[in-house]
C-alpha cells in the first residue's frame, strides 16, 4: 500500500488506514494518520492507540486482523 495522509503527506501504516475506516467512513479513498486523524476528532494520538489496540486484541475486528 502506497498511501499517505492527506492532511500531512506523512505515508500511511495499515493501522491507520484500518482505524480511519473503522470510525469515520468505510467508502474512504483517501486517510489520515492517527495524528491528524486525532487533531479532527478532537482526542488526540493517545485513545486512537488505544481503540486499534483493543480492536486488534479482541479480534472481533476484520480491518486489524
Amino acid at each position: 500500500m502506497n498511501r499517505t495522509c492527506r492532511q500531512c503527506g506523512v505515508p500511511l501504516m495499515t493501522d491507520d488506514v484500518a482505524i480511519y475506516l473503522k470510525l469515520v467512513t468505510r467508502n474512504a479513498q483517501d486517510f489520515l494518520c492517527i495524528n491528524c486523524l486525532g487533531e479532527q476528532l478532537k482526542c488526540g494520538r493517545e485513545p486512537i492507540e488505544r481503540l486499534i489496540k483493543y480492536f486488534r486484541e479482541s479480534g472481533k475486528c476484520v480491518l486489524f486482523r
